[in-house]
């Protein structure tokens, strides 16, 4: 299997928010909200799980022993951020990246009424829609 940072790379020339690696399926990518298939090649329980274990120290590695989760963070100098959700699924090791823009859009941007551009100011309170 690929290391880590193919993945990464490839997730930001995609312009990808998240990358699944689940054992007995093939890599997925969610591009534009929809998901697709990166290539044909089933990923294998051992594979997924040497990928997520090459990315943990041996503290965090220790803690998933006795977790069912571990949440990390990972970086790519001046390409972004990525937040990693490993855990347990159906007896192996499942593993989802997602991209973290460096770039927050704005409220505009996002097509949202301009009136939340106030409320998300606020101190305090909860906006539900």
């Amino acid at each position: 299997m690929a290391e880590i940072t193919d993945f990464l790379q490839l997730m930001i020339k995609h312009d990808a928010s998240d990358l699944f690696f689940s054992p007995g399926s093939p890599l997925h990518m969610k591009i534009d909200g929809a998901l697709s298939v990166i290539n044909e090649k089933i990923l294998s329980g051992k594979g997924v799980a040497a990928l997520a274990h090459s990315i943990m120290s041996d503290e965090q590695r220790l803690a998933f022993a006795k977790r069912p989760e571990m949440n990390l963070g990972l970086s790519v100098e001046g390409q972004g951020r990525f937040r990693v959700n490993i855990f347990r699924q159906r007896g192996d090791v499942a593993m989802v990246i997602r991209y973290l823009h460096d770039i927050i859009p704005s409220v505009a941007e996002l097509n949202l009424p301009p009136i939340l551009e106030k409320l998300v100011m606020k101190p305090r309170g909860l906006i539900l829609a």
